[in-house]
């Protein structure tokens, strides 16, 4: 008779590897991965208005952009 043991684990690869400590880094890095991402796409794709008479424009447009995009990716 063949015997299946029928507790089930939740296992997804890389989370049984590592402790609290090491995991909550791993877990930074993809976010701040995903945001450089997004600053490169702003800046390369996007482009953000300047004016020179208004230097604040420039950086509230850059981070409006940026943050729509994070909204839509994560």
């Amino acid at each position: 008779m063949i015997h299946f043991n029928t507790k089930s684990e939740l296992v997804s690869g890389f989370n049984i590897e590592y402790a609290a400590g090491p995991f909550a880094l791993f877990f930074i890095a993809e976010y701040a991965n995903i945001i450089i991402i997004i600053i490169f796409t702003t800046t390369l794709f996007l482009g953000a208005f300047h004016s020179p008479y208004i230097p604040e424009l420039y950086t509230i447009n850059f981070t409006i952009k940026s943050l729509l995009l994070t909204i839509t990716f994560l």
